[in-house]
């Protein structure tokens, strides 16, 4: 092999060490595989894994609209303290974008950089895709940030009130409501839940629970499964 020829060959080696180590070392921007139930109101974090140096970024979330309509996005993990625009005017996608208004960078932590809320219309057993789409990370300077995505799928798993998930709506779940509007342990299958916990009850169980939507669990949910479990309200 000729001189030129192994400079070439050289060439072409160090082109593709450079662009799978910056495959490789490039930070990945996630949605977990997510539940929820018909007419609850759930939250889907948007996850990193190495946020370094980012201090702005926009992007799109797209999914089905005959699932989940958009109701806003929060502040993550991550961002506590951040500035955060939302466009949801779009049926089947929710536009967002996040900004430190000191323009500090972020530390290389993994964590949510935002949630996102949706109302579930879909039906039991219904699923879609997460996709983005038009990403923008920037650095202080405005400089570009190589970013990885990967997105999961939401799954309709039971209709809100449904609390222990067995596909009517009856006294049991009544009852099971009652116990975590008050705090107190609640068996589901085999597996005990309680208030005490570390972080709580589980998101999922609360958002069978939540009835009403309003982001808590109380007496007024409570009430609501009663009335449904015995035909008051459709």
């Amino acid at each position: 092999m000729n001189d030129k020829k192994k400079e070439v060959l050289k060439f072409l080696t160090i082109l593709v060490l450079f662009f799978f180590t910056s495959v490789l070392s490039a930070a990945t921007v996630s949605i977990p595989d997510t539940e929820g139930g018909t007419g609850a109101t759930v939250q889907v974090p948007v996850e990193i894994d190495d946020a370094s140096a980012i201090a702005g970024f926009q992007f799109t979330v797209t999914f089905s609209h005959e699932v989940l309509q958009p109701t806003g996005a929060s502040a993550g993990t991550l961002t506590g303290e951040w500035m955060f625009f939302c466009n949801t005017d779009i049926p089947g996608q929710v536009t967002v974008a996040g900004l430190d208004p000191n323009l500090e960078e972020l530390g290389e932590e993994a964590g949510s950089l935002l949630t996102l809320s949706f109302l579930v219309t879909g039906e039991l057993e219904e699923t879609t895709s997460f996709a983005f789409a038009d990403t923008f990370f920037y650095n202080a300077l405005a400089e570009d940030i190589s970013i990885a995505f990967q997105a999961g799928i939401f799954t309709v798993d039971v209709q809100v009130g449904d609390v222990n998930g067995d596909e009517s709506i009856n006294i049991s779940d009544v009852i099971l409501c009652l116990r975590i509007a008050i705090g107190l342990p609640v068996t589901i299958g085999e597996e005990i839940y309680s208030g005490s916990d570390p972080g709580g009850y589980p998101a999922w169980l609360e958002s069978r629970s939540d009835m009403n939507g309003d982001g808590s669990v109380n007496i007024q949910d409570v009430i609501l499964i009663l009335r449904k479990s015995i035909g008051l309200d459709p």
